[in-house]
């Protein structure tokens, strides 16, 4: 209750001419019911008179309630359901369709990641140290579902090969949802129902609209995704990481004993460079953390890339792949 109360005020602050009409409405309320069961009338049709002003003092008092509990709730609603609609209907209204489309797109999607989470914990190959990494990689989100009519998770997903060129495999997919039973997956039941592939460019693709038992998640209602990829990336190199959907806020974890001597660096394409920051875990291992709250657009890539601290071992960086 006190955070509503609170929003309601900061609604009404927002609108000084508002509020000021209001004030007025409740003036002229009060005035009229003074006249009506007050001693200010005296002629000798004053009953007529003041019913007259208990009827106008009523209706002003009831209109000043009804705009006080009702309008700025209503305006709110509307701005928030009917905005987003409002804004690509009405920009640029001679713009080519396709950049309409686009624009709809971006403007009313129908839903949104609060939150995504990137663990990576780099090891050493079986054979010891080597010019390359083994890499598991965990990717979780924490979605909202914007559409009333509710919403199917059936983004594609990719990622990029290892650093040999051969596919990245997936060891676990999760999804859960509230209101919804949760289900889960390995590799070879993903590959079985048509759901993984792999295009030219080696990259492994995942269409989770193939994947059975996906329940349709209910208007305002969150959900919780899981991929756990293993993959091998060189001592210098990088990786991209992106989503589909508009995300709130990323945080990159990364552990592992490689980490001492690379030296880690991350971007968002179009922002600036973050640092991050390096506590030592338990076992002696150094653990790095960033977080990024700059809102990233679908497809908008977030780069990790490193190399090692010791020029003499860098190799050289791999050419990006389209």
């Amino acid at each position: 209750m006190p955070d509503a109360v609170r929003r309601y005020l900061t609604l009404v602050h927002r609108r000084p001419k508002f509020a000021f009409g209001l004030i007025v409405v409740a003036a002229f309320g009060v005035l009229f019911e003074i006249l009506a069961y007050g001693n200010v009338i005296t002629a000798p049709m004053s009953g007529v008179f003041r019913q007259l002003a208990g009827g106008f003092g009523d209706a002003f008092i009831v209109a000043t309630v009804l705009a006080m509990l009702v309008d700025p709730v209503v305006q709110h609603q509307f701005a928030s359901e009917w905005g987003r609609d409002l804004y690509w209907a009405i920009f640029s209204p001679n713009a080519p369709q396709e950049f309409r489309d686009g624009l709809q797109a971006l403007a009313a999607p129908i839903a949104f990641i609060s939150r995504c989470q990137y663990e990576l914990t780099f090891k050493y190959p079986d054979g010891g140290p080597a010019d390359f990494f083994e890499v598991d990689w965990r990717i979780l989100i924490w979605a909202e579902v914007l559409e009333r009519r509710g919403y199917r998770l059936a983004d594609r997903v990719f990622v990029v090969p290892r650093h040999d060129g051969k596919p990245t495999s997936y060891a676990t997919w999760r999804f859960e949802a509230e209101e919804c039973d949760p289900i889960a997956y390995d590799e070879a039941e993903l590959e079985a129902m048509g759901a993984l592939s792999v295009d030219v460019s080696g990259r492994t693709i995942l269409d989770q609209a193939k994947i059975p038992g996906i329940e349709k998640v209910a208007f305002r209602k969150k959900y919780w995704s899981e991929r756990f990829l293993q993959t091998s990336r060189w001592d210098t190199d990088y990786l991209p990481l992106f989503q589909p959907r508009i995300v709130l806020r990323q945080i990159i974890l990364i552990k592992g004993a490689p980490l001492s001597g690379l030296d880690f660096t991350i971007a968002q394409l179009g922002g600036a460079q973050v640092a991050f920051a390096t506590h030592t875990r338990a076992n002696g291992e150094l653990e790095l953390k960033c977080e990024l709250t700059d809102v990233s657009f679908p497809g908008q890539a977030t780069l990790l890339t490193w190399k090692p601290k010791d020029a003499a071992r860098q190799s050289p960086a791999p050419l990006p792949r389209a």
